[in-house]
């Protein structure tokens, strides 16, 4: 396992199945982890038990990331990483989607993402003038390239998260700062648990293994990702996938 240690990270959703699964190798591993969560409280209690920071935050207001920056300023004074974790769907065709589903669903995956990265810039440029790097990371989707049925709000908001990534990339390469966006394939969560059996299946036949994605080794790539052992890889969608992305 890569150590993470003296590494100050923080991850939206990270009750989530992914999110969960960071959090553990990531404390594991040496890291100072805060991480957000919006309902699940008892999972946020289990990870707190095991020494990482839960802050309670709704992220489709933007007081609520004011809230997160001043509760972690209190504690660091620096931010080696920063993970976007966190989103949201509302599923519906767009001629049954109101404007409240694209909204929603925008403002937690594509502007609350904006909004982290401005708030926190100051702090994790403080990183990587100590430290030599700091690091971005966007998680995205099979859908924002691909497209699919349902799911118009979900993938324009990946495909915008993506475009997001690609320029932070450029503008903040000088700075020593890495953005990548990592896509960890067709994983069972509790966004994907609900959907009809037949779209799961096709989900899994569509990769050559037959199976979904692991959370716990989805977690252990960015747990290697997030270390100093990959310190050359910038502007790019990382693809933990075994189905065809194009």
């Amino acid at each position: 396992m890569q150590t993470l240690s003296g590494k100050r990270i923080f991850i939206t959703g990270g009750t989530s199945t992914l999110g969960e699964a960071f959090v553990k190798n990531a404390l594991q591993s040496g890291a100072a982890v805060y991480f957000t969560y919006f309902q699940n409280q008892a999972k946020a209690q289990e990870l707190t038990a095991e020494g990482a920071h839960g802050l309670c935050a709704d992220l489709r207001k933007s007081g609520g990331i004011e809230q997160i920056l001043k509760d972690i300023k209190s504690k660091e004074t620096a931010l080696d990483i920063l993970i976007h974790n966190a989103a949201l769907v509302r599923d519906h065709t767009l001629q049954n989607m109101t404007e409240e589903d694209w909204d929603e669903v925008m403002a937690v995956n594509v502007k609350a993402a904006y909004l982290l990265v401005k708030a926190f810039l100051p702090l994790m440029f403080r990183a990587s003038r100590a430290n030599g790097q700091a690091k971005i990371f966007f998680m995205t989707s099979r859908v924002a390239v691909r497209g699919g049925f349902g799911v118009a709000n979900y993938a324009a908001s990946k495909a915008a998260l993506n475009g997001l990534m690609k320029s932070l990339a450029k503008e903040l390469g000088k700075k020593n700062i890495l953005v990548n966006a990592v896509n960890p394939g067709f994983m069972m969560s509790g966004m994907t648990r609900g959907l009809p059996e037949i779209v799961i299946e096709n989900n899994l036949q569509a990769t050559p293994l037959g199976k979904a994605s692991s959370p716990g080794e989805v977690g252990g790539l960015l747990t290697y990702l997030c270390s100093d052992a990959m310190t050359q890889v910038t502007g790019q969608v990382l693809n933990f996938e075994g189905r065809e992305i194009v």
